[in-house]
């Protein structure tokens, strides 16, 4: 039996899923600035807000150097410190974690406001000793602590020497594949086509004809197709535009969709992909790779034994076991 363990996931633990979606939309309405930040209206733009604004620049720029411990606020007497922010940070869905700095700041505040104080509240009620927060917290430990052997190992296996010889391994399989560059103009009956070729013979632009009686949408660019292989268009098209030279102009062409007229642009066999633009995907190439041999391997070398007499299958499903003192 093969399992997949989702890799990097991304969590926001210690709250129920009810709750969850209030935090997100702060991130993305903007959370309300708390504490010494807090402000009820906001201030007009002014020669004075712009003073303000400057100056506030100026402290963060003076500010002393950050580290994991450098207190962020103090909420009911406990001291919230950056590196906390920066987990929780790391658990937000990418689309979060690109918003502004300032924007995440507040919203984490608010959330950690929120947190605090209802886990005082769960403490003061005896809920962190219940069985059901005794067992989270084993489990969330040991899958946060998996999760960051993986993370070390896709560091290491996705480093920029691992990128760049994964890379030249590309380059070393790259296959040039010639490619056509053409436009046309796409219309319903041949004597129609035949037509506009006899206007582009006098000297008619070809793009602005495809403008103005294309029936497909690169109308809109002339007529411009881009740059294609032979196996993407239909095979008379494909035959035809490889066939003429570069410059020429070709057709009445027919196929499925009507007759064509084609005007080839260039010709040239596909570049190899930059590195530049294989990164991100050699990247993740590589660190599944890492990722799914390290799981593999901690998989198949652990020593499971389970006893002869155990719960029946079904029991997984009861959640009201975890209501036991």
């Amino acid at each position: 039996m093969t399992f997949t363990l989702p890799l990097l996931r991304r969590r926001a633990p210690g709250l129920a899923l009810s709750v969850l979606p209030a935090f997100v939309a702060a991130l993305i309405a903007g959370a309300a600035p708390i504490g010494a930040r807090a402000q009820t209206v906001a201030p007009e733009t002014t020669t004075e807000t712009t003073a303000e604004t400057t100056a506030e620049a100026a402290t963060e720029a003076a500010a002393p150097p950050a580290s994991a411990d450098s207190v962020v606020a103090i909420v009911n007497g406990e001291e919230i410190t950056l590196g906390e922010l920066i987990i929780m940070r790391t658990d937000l869905p990418e689309e979060y974690r690109q918003l502004p700095p300032a924007q995440i700041m507040e919203a984490l505040l608010s959330r950690v406001a929120a947190e605090t104080t209802l886990a005082k509240r769960a403490i003061a009620e005896g809920l962190d000793a219940t069985l059901h927060a005794k067992l989270r917290a084993r489990v969330d430990a040991r899958s946060r602590l998996a999760e960051a052997r993986i993370r070390q190992v896709i560091e290491a296996a996705s480093n920029e020497e691992a990128l760049r010889a994964a890379y030249a391994g590309v380059l070393a399989n790259h296959v040039p594949v010639p490619e056509v560059r053409a436009s046309h103009i796409l219309v319903a009956e041949k004597a129609k086509a035949e037509d506009l070729l006899a206007q582009i013979a006098n000297g008619a632009s070809f793009a602005d004809l495809a403008a103005e009686h294309g029936t497909d949408g690169t109308k809109t660019s002339g007529g411009d197709l881009g740059w294609f292989e032979m196996g993407q268009m239909v095979p008379e098209f494909a035959q035809a535009a490889f066939a003429a030279e570069d410059g020429a102009y070709v057709g009445p062409v027919q196929t499925q969709f009507g007759w064509h007229l084609i005007h080839v642009t260039g010709k040239r066999e596909r570049p190899a992909p930059s590195y530049e633009d294989s990164v991100t995907q050699i990247g993740e190439e590589l660190a599944n790779k890492a990722a799914e041999a390290e799981i593999t391997a901690a998989r198949d070398g652990a020593d499971v034994q389970r006893p002869d007499i155990q719960p029946a299958d079904g029991a997984i499903a009861d959640e009201t076991l975890l209501n036991a003192k």
